[in-house]
């Protein structure tokens, strides 16, 4: 049990240091009142006072240092033995210091120990010691009235205790529970950084690293033909870097938007990939045959990351494939699109996925399929061309018209 724990369960009678403290000062009273109403002498008067201070001080120790289990016991102990002896200096008709602050230390004991055992024995012990007073003081004739009166102020102690001992408890778990709170937030926090700088790195990529790096094919490709002086096919190849210059710098643009704000855009997927194939017939010359079923109704999220896997395909096959055929397939199977793209190109060995340093594109398709909880599967060899398979299990996506 850690200190805060502790303070709040010494703090409850389930003990509230203000009520126990009021109590005390309560029974201090009656029985002073009882004493001056029986004509007791000043010496009696002096030593009520002085065993109510010692148990009052000793009450505010074990609130103030915090005791232990042991150190606890021990101060039950004390409490007891202090409460027997004044029933044999305090002669009075009443014995309200045992009747009235016994109970309460059984109260006490409950907030203490927080073991049901421990208080059965600390009640055992404290009621052996009450019946032992009040019969060694006043006689066993006496004993039955006492007993009912020992119990009437136990029940209402206890019952009081045990409230609001229900009470700090819910206050502890509550702060648990904020604290706990506070955590996740902040894991949270950290999280949704983390995925942002991923997710940046990924439209980065998906724009302005693919956009550059054609066009400094392109550059290279007008510098060979410059040399060759075929001027005209340079021409027309600085006439294709310009509009994929502008591309780049708008789909750069869609990003920046798409980091302030969602657009809301639907019906929009197949005419968004029949644009991006467009585009790249016109870059590459490459033969593109298409086979597709319209698409409707999809997520802002997976249209986004759908259409930045199939760019990032395309990127691929045009700067590493060498290919001279592409086929695309967009169908849904199952509650899944189902996105296949396959090109007659070189190929290459699936183990050196993410072995190249400075190349992400492959990983990002993974990330991006991992995203919205597709999965990617990469057939591909030396030499037979590669074909990449995306799968979304999405709800609520139809077939209908472009």
């Amino acid at each position: 049990m850690d200190n805060t724990t502790f303070n709040d369960r010494l703090e409850g009678i389930g003990l509230s240091k203000i009520a126990y403290m009021f109590w005390i000062v309560l029974v201090y009273v009656a029985a002073i009142a009882i004493q001056i109403y029986e004509n007791a002498t000043v010496h009696d008067i002096v030593l009520l006072t002085l065993f109510s201070a010692i148990h009052f001080f000793l009450y505010y120790l074990s609130v103030s240092l915090q005791l232990s289990k042991k150190q606890s016991w021990f101060y039950i102990i004390l409490q007891i033995s202090l409460l027997f002896l004044s029933s044999f200096f305090l002669h009075t008709r009443i014995p309200i210091l045992l009747v009235g602050i016994l109970p309460m230390l059984i109260a006490q004991s409950i907030t203490i120990f927080n073991s049901w055992k421990k208080v059965l024995i600390a009640f055992i012990a404290i009621y052996a010691v009450y019946c032992n007073a009040i019969w060694l003081n006043y006689g066993s004739s006496e004993l039955p009235i006492f007993i009912l009166v020992f119990f009437f102020n136990l029940t209402l102690v206890v019952f009081y205790s045990v409230m609001y001992n229900k009470q700090v408890n819910a206050r502890i778990r509550m702060a648990y529970f904020l604290q706990d709170l506070e955590r996740v937030h902040q894991r949270v926090e950290e999280l949704t950084l983390a995925n942002e700088r991923q997710r940046m790195a990924r439209d980065l990529h998906d724009t302005l690293a693919q956009g550059l790096a054609g066009i400094i094919m392109q550059l290279e490709a007008v510098d060979s033909h410059m040399q060759n002086g075929n001027t005209e096919r340079s021409h027309e190849i600085i006439q294709h870097s310009m509009a994929q210059a502008r591309e780049t710098l708008r789909k750069s643009r869609t990003v920046i938007d798409d980091l302030r704000s969602v657009p809301v855009e639907k019906n929009s997927f197949n005419k968004q990939v029949l644009e991006q194939l467009e585009v790249f017939k016109q870059e590459t010359r490459i033969n593109v045959e298409l086979l597709e079923q319209p698409i409707v109704n999809i997520p802002y999220l997976v249209r986004e990351n759908c259409l930045y896997i199939i760019s990032e395909c395309l990127a691929n096959i045009k700067k590493h494939a060498n290919a001279e055929k592409v086929r695309m397939e967009m169908k849904i199977i199952n509650s899944e699109i189902v996105i296949k793209i396959s090109d007659n190109g070189i190929g290459f060995k699936k183990k050196s996925i993410g072995n190249h340093t400075g190349r992400y594109g492959l990983i990002g398709l993974l990330e991006r399929a991992h995203l919205i909880g597709g999965e990617i599967q990469i057939n591909t060899d030396v030499g037979i061309g590669t074909e990449i398979t995306l799968q979304v299990p999405i709800k609520g996506v139809a077939y209908g018209s472009i």
